[in-house]
């Protein structure tokens, strides 16, 4: 992963705030696919998957 001074601060923020709805969205579609869906397995992989990733977003928005 490239760090801030790497690409520029406005771009670093943009990008860190953009994988946090990505994985925010992920985590909705997790939800969706435990509670909706034939398919609950998926559900929880794509659930832990994008609370993991929502985790490290919010650690590295903090730290810039």
């Amino acid at each position: 992963m490239e760090s801030e001074s790497q690409m520029g601060p406005t771009r670093y923020r943009i990008y860190m705030i953009l994988g946090l709805v990505l994985s925010l969205a992920l985590v909705g579609v997790g939800i969706w696919g435990i509670v909706g869906s034939n398919e609950p397995v998926l559900g929880w992989v794509m659930l832990i998957a994008g609370i993991a990733i929502t985790v490290l977003s919010i650690v590295q928005l903090r730290r810039a």
